[in-house]
């Protein structure tokens, strides 16, 4: 009997087991569910959860998080496919980045996702996927244009320590320790350099400040990048040193005179000391205040930030050659010597006088005339080359010149030239202008003559005779009829 019993007890078992579960199941299925609930404790919500934009610019969701359940810190996660996982995109609560987050129960907080794109980022719409704790929402992003293949755009301003904008400062850009482009700041201070997609550092070099580099910046495509204002310091001694016309062209026997102004760009006040470089042999030169000056002087006192003009004199030696000479002035201060190149082109003087004995010739009709003409250099320093004479008379005369040519003249050298000039036999007698014009590859003279052609000798004794004839047979006529 009791056998049986065992057995059925057994048999009971499952039975008993079975119904148990079921029961523990009914009895809590409710908390169960209940608990289900609960773990679901974040809700994230968004009121513009889908944005457009262009390629370049940022996207900025605002996130609202609702926690159902007891205070917890929660990570902050976002995912995403294709080009979008490698956008720039990151939490930030007042500009700062964040990636774990404090809920305290039953509380509400925000959190900004912000979604950064490259300039090159394709047309299309991209999806963002944000998981915070049990919470999830998909974002998405569309971008409207797309700038591939442009560039993005530097901006900077240089002032100095008192905000005063510095003109002509060099702005170079590196990436990394590879030179890519410069800029010169303008008059307000200011540069805009177009760069490709990248890092960057710049080097910022103005004479008479120290020199500055910025921070790694980033340039975006389709995009500027402002980095603000740069300012630099002064250094404590520096000068500028500079003339308008530092290369010249001067004529043999003139005293060359160079404007040469001193800057003091420096804090402090300095005195320069002036001297030279390169003086030729024989030669002379003198700082002066003025140009009308005759007083030499060695220094000048210049205050910080004022700027003073003197003026440098050459004077050569009277036999100075033609050619080209260098100097360097030299400015000398208490930290430094500054040094300006100048240049002079001595060039020669170009002069021809013409000298004749004789201004008027008389000749008869038929007969030759010889005018002797002396062309002569009196320039400095310039020789004249290819001298060649032309006579221009009446139509009808015939003229010779010996020589008919002469190759130069050097300065002080002289040429005479023998014209024979014959008038027609049938000219006229009266005054002729003769006009003798000497050409050369530099300048030309001319010289005019007068001409008196005069009967020729023969008719004169023609005339005599015919007079005598008339005169006799006058005579002859008076006797045989006067008397009657």
């Amino acid at each position: 009997m009791k056998a049986k019993v065992k057995a059925k007890a057994r048999e009971m078992v499952p039975i008993l087991t079975l119904f148990l579960f079921f029961l523990t199941l009914f009895f809590l299925s409710p908390a169960a569910a209940q608990e289900g609930v609960v773990e679901k404790r974040i809700e994230i919500r968004c009121d513009f959860p889908a944005q457009k934009i262009e390629a370049g610019d940022t996207a900025i969701f605002e996130l609202l998080l609702v926690n159902h359940g007891k205070t917890a810190t929660y990570n902050l996660r976002w995912w995403a496919y294709r080009e979008a996982k490698n956008w720039d995109i990151k939490f930030e609560d007042s500009n700062k980045e964040v990636y774990k987050m404090l809920l305290p129960e039953s509380s509400t907080k925000t959190v900004t996702l912000a979604v950064e794109t490259p300039g090159d980022a394709k047309v299309g719409e991209s999806p963002i996927h944000v998981d915070i704790g049990d919470g999830r929402i998909t974002l998405y992003v569309k971008i409207t244009e797309t700038h591939k293949g442009e560039k993005g755009t530097l901006a900077l301003s240089v002032t100095d320590k008192d905000g005063d904008s510095i003109k002509g400062a060099t702005v170079s850009v590196y990436n990394g320790n590879k030179f890519v482009d410069y800029a010169k700041t303008t008059v307000e201070g200011k540069i805009e350099l177009e760069l490709g997609k990248g890092e960057y550092t710049a080097e910022i070099v103005k004479e008479g400040y120290h020199t500055k580099e910025t921070e790694d910046f980033k340039i975006r495509i389709g995009r500027k990048t402002d980095i603000g204002i740069v300012s630099l310091e002064q250094k404590e001694f520096y000068a500028e040193v500079s003339s308008k016309s530092p290369s010249k062209t001067s004529m043999v026997g003139a005293n060359p005179l160079y404007q040469i102004k001193i800057k003091n760009s420096g804090k402090a006040d300095d005195t320069y000391r002036l001297d030279i470089e390169g003086l030729p042999e024989d030669w002379y030169c003198r700082y002066k205040e003025t140009k009308e000056g005759k007083e030499d002087i060695s220094e000048l006192f210049v205050g910080s930030g004022e700027e003073k003009t003197l003026y440098l004199e050459f004077v050569p030696p009277y036999d100075v050659a033609i050619g080209e000479y260098n100097f360097t002035s030299l400015v000398q201060s208490s930290t430094g010597q500054y040094e300006l190149e100048l240049a002079l082109k001595v060039r020669g003087s170009y002069e021809m006088r013409l000298y004749s004995r004789r201004l008027s010739y008389e000749v008869k009709r038929g007969e030759r005339a010889s005018i002797e003409l002396t062309a002569s250099n009196a320039g400095k320093g310039g020789t004249i080359t290819n001298i060649k004479p032309e006579i221009s008379a009446p139509e009808g005369w015939t003229a010779t010149i010996d020589p008919k040519e002469v190759t130069s003249l050097k300065p002080g050298e002289s040429e005479t030239f023998t014209m024979k000039i014959t008038p027609p036999g049938d000219i006229t007698p009266s005054d002729y202008k003769v006009t003798v014009k000497i050409k050369s590859d530099q300048l030309e003279e001319e010289e005019d003559f007068r001409i008196i052609v005069e009967e020729s000798s023969n008719v004169a004794i023609y005339g005599t005779v015919i007079i005598v004839i008339v005169i006799l047979a006058l005579a002859f006529m008076f006797r045989k009829y006067g008397r009657r």
